[in-house]
């Protein structure tokens, strides 16, 4: 009797629900057998035993909030029982021929994802046994719900505003790069000797605070007040000099980085490395890359995406004016609010704040910087869509509203609080009426009321709870059912690509149509040439050729068949697959969306087929000339080519998978430009991608797997363990691989670029133009 792998994930799940284990292992180990006669070839294999029982959810994420002791106990069982059948089935000294034939080894990838769910289940239930106790029996989980969610807040608040202080004091003057924020050169707070980022500092804090936010939402959803009458001010619990608080904060690290770990090893970005105990007899785990490639792709993409928003940031002169008009007019604003205030250093009043739309105008001239950079780097089409009966436009306009105000707020914050008092932080928050924000928005910008109550609505973190909450994206923290708490520090870490990514994934916007507006563009600048920072004019390389026609007929499988880009670079052809896939913050996203990156790898291999096979209809079709035989599988290059970071520079089945930005740097634009740092005078090198003058096939594969978009940073990345708090001997020791940024990339360029001799005027100018240096780019 056939199985189908499916048939035996849906009986085994069943199976599991009446309680059945013995069938259970049973179903596993069917399914190991079935994965293992597909995989002969063990280094091919691609840890899918693991992949089912995660996808499927058989083997539950311990940190469930449904997930039980019984449940703990019956999946190890489950998983130990067919590991110890694997190791039998290899073991020639054990007779299992009443199972299997004696000649079947067990794939030892399938024995290790066994050992990996194994080692999983055991380490993150255990560890999050404890730390949930831990949260249950803390004396500040004991403080009121109105106490902690300002505590936890104010802190962060005021954590902010003296990291900006030392920011601004310890930053380099003379080179700004942006970069600064994202390398490991500060202490961690919770483990001695380790060093974090700015930025990876400050998110450890936040992600520890949406920790506790989703615990006590999670508690005490059904039973906030109306309005918010507390008094805060009467026994306040208050962060600072306090060994319970900070106990407290350790337990929401501890819970994250559990989080993180977890996810990780689910979408198989970690595997157990090691397995012992230390020297104080406490279980450790060691998880390492399953694949370190994917993971270094994906932080390579996401300091490139960092770059992209602070170099757009700093170069923009646009936004030096903002922030000057900004810096006037909002202490202005802040004295109107002081004017209102009834006692220093107490909870910031704003109900009876109206200011003037032309002053406020101005003062939103700041926020208007971050609407600047989404205007500017997130697609067109995206801007212009409506979801949820909120246009994309008018959620931005909301977001700058409610950053400046929390702007205004803050500047009070810099004149209300006395820092030999911790009890006048609490100036530093505002708690507000929804219903204010609303009339607010509705009289400045002139919306409809219902309409401003839906966008403000976008930003609460509700006391509902929903699945997909999160102050990152959720920054108006509810305090009652009818308040919130307005933090300037919550509202200015929000990136806005993620709240508008929630959006389209909440309300599950069809966004099919991007994918043609992507290829339009990607085929526009493609055809268009290249050219450089030195020069406007287009130049065209007789040696690569662009197709211009539409691609589509009925294949040699009997299926339709269409082509996005072809092209032709010597006597290679190049098929490429666009797919448009929004940026990804969460593993589950980024490996849904990997899905199409798949799909595209799919498509190339049958195009390619098509091409062998279907050449005649094929060549007739292409705007460009091509031979009258086809080519042959080594003269055919396939690309994957997606609007993200995340997936450079990975390879698949022979695909080469990038971004647009990637593949379109080598043929449309194929300078790598630095900059001269010297004593008088400042100058641009360049160096060309292109080594004979003109794009190469080979040349281009080469630049597909090292292109010099990533390599700048992977040069400056180096593999770290890191270690999750362990705070007693109920614990477990975790430590898990991470990649670190020890070095500022951009700056490392530029002293790299200052330690080098100056050209010389008569040296053969660097840009390939056959003329001196002083006659050609020096003038320029």
């Amino acid at each position: 009797m056939m199985f189908d792998k499916n048939e035996i994930v849906s009986a085994l799940k069943q199976q599991y629900e009446k309680g059945d284990y013995s069938k259970c292992e049973s179903s596993i180990f069917l399914l190991a057998v079935m994965i293992n006669t597909e995989n002969a070839d063990e280094k091919l294999y691609n840890h899918e035993l693991k992949r089912i029982l995660f996808q499927t959810n058989f083997v539950k994420n311990p940190m469930g909030g449904k997930y039980k002791k019984k449940d703990y106990e019956s999946i190890v069982n489950i998983l130990r029982n067919v590991y110890r059948l694997a190791l039998a089935i290899n073991n020639p000294d054990c007779d299992t021929s009443q199972l299997m034939r004696k000649d079947v080894v067990i794939n030892e990838g399938i024995i290790k994802d066994l050992v990996d769910m194994i080692a999983y289940t055991e380490c993150i239930y255990s560890i999050n046994k404890v730390n949930t106790e831990r949260m249950d029996t803390s004396t500040v989980f004991q403080q009121s719900f109105a106490k902690q969610i300002i505590a936890i807040l104010m802190y962060y608040q005021d954590k902010v505003r003296l990291l900006k202080k030392g920011y601004l004091k310890n930053l380099n003057k003379q080179c700004v790069t942006g970069m600064e924020l994202s390398v490991s050169n500060r202490p961690v707070e919770y483990f001695e000797g380790l060093k974090g980022s700015y930025l990876d500092n400050n998110e450890l804090t936040l992600e520890g605070i949406n920790q506790i936010v989703l615990y006590l939402f999670y508690l005490n959803k059904d039973t906030l007040p109306e309005v918010f009458e507390e008094d805060i001010y009467t026994e306040p619990l208050l962060p600072y000099e306090n060994v319970d608080f900070e106990k407290y904060l350790y337990i929401a690290f501890q819970r994250h980085l559990i989080s993180s770990v977890e996810e990780g090893i689910r979408y198989g970005y970690f595997s157990l490395a090691l397995k012992d105990k230390n020297d104080r007899g406490i279980k450790r785990y060691v998880f390492d890359f399953e694949d370190e490639s994917k993971s270094l792709a994906r932080r390579v993409g996401i300091l490139r995406r960092e770059y992209r928003v602070r170099s757009n940031t700093i170069i923009n002169p646009d936004n030096v004016l903002a922030c000057t008009i900004s810096s006037k007019y909002r202490p202005e604003l802040a004295n109107e609010i002081l004017a209102l205030q009834r006692k220093k250093g107490y909870l910031i009043n704003i109900e009876d704040f109206h200011p003037q739309k032309d002053i406020f105008d101005k003062a939103y001239c700041g926020a208007a910087i971050k609407n600047n950079i989404v205007n500017t780097l997130t697609k067109k089409y995206y801007l212009g869509l409506e979801v949820g009966g909120i246009k994309i436009k008018d959620y931005l306009i909301a977001y700058g509203y409610l950053c400046t105000l929390s702007e205004v707020v803050y500047e009070v914050t810099l004149k209300n609080i006395d820092e030999e008092r911790q009890e006048t932080f609490f100036g530093e928050l505002a708690i507000v009426r929804i219903a204010y924000l609303v009339d607010e928005l509705s009289r400045l910008y002139e919306y409809e009321r219902a309409y401003s109550e839906k966008l403000i609505g976008a930003f609460i973190f509700h006391a509902k709870n929903k699945h997909d909450e999160d102050i990152f994206a959720d920054p108006l923290v509810q305090i009652s059912k009818t308040q919130v708490v307005l933090s300037y520090a919550l509202l200015d870490q929000v990136n806005l690509d993620r709240p508008i990514e929630r959006l389209f994934s909440r309300y599950k916007k069809d966004v099919s149509e991007v994918g043609k507006a992507f290829e339009k563009d990607f085929l526009k600048t493609l055809s268009g040439g290249y050219s450089d920072m030195f020069s406007l004019k287009q130049k065209f390389s007789d040696n690569f050729a662009v197709n211009n026609n539409k691609i589509k007929y009925l294949a040699f499988d009997g299926k339709e068949i269409e082509f996005d880009i072809v092209s032709k670079l010597d006597d290679y052809l190049i098929l490429t697959e666009l797919k448009a896939v929004m940026a990804s913050y969460d593993l589950d996203d980024l490996e849904n969306r990997k899905q199409n990156v798949k799909k595209a790898v799919k498509q190339l291999h049958r195009r390619k087929e098509s091409v062998k096979r279907d050449w005649d209809t094929f060549k007739n079709m292409v705007s460009i000339n091509l031979p009258d035989i086809p080519y042959d599988d080594n003269h055919i290059i396939l690309v994957a080519c997606t609007d993200s970071f995340d997936y450079t520079p990975l390879k698949s089945d022979d695909v080469y998978i990038t971004d647009d930005s990637t593949y379109l740097k080598y043929f449309a634009n194929p300078f790598v430009e630095s900059i001269i740092w010297g004593d008088k005078e400042t100058e641009i090198s360049r160096k060309n991608l292109w080594k004979n003058g003109h794009p190469d096939a080979e040349e281009f594969k080469e630049y597909l797997e090292k292109p010099s978009t990533t390599k700048l940073y992977e040069d400056f990345i180096e593999k770290q363990y890191i270690p999750v708090p362990c705070m007693d001997k109920n614990d477990v020791e975790i430590h898990c691989v991470d990649l670190i940024l020890q070095e500022d990339p951009i700056g490392a360029q530029m002293k790299q670029q200052v330690a080098k001799n100056k050209i010389n005027p008569n040296d053969p100018c660097p840009c390939g133009s056959g003329k001196k240096y002083k006659h050609c780019c020096k003038k320029r």
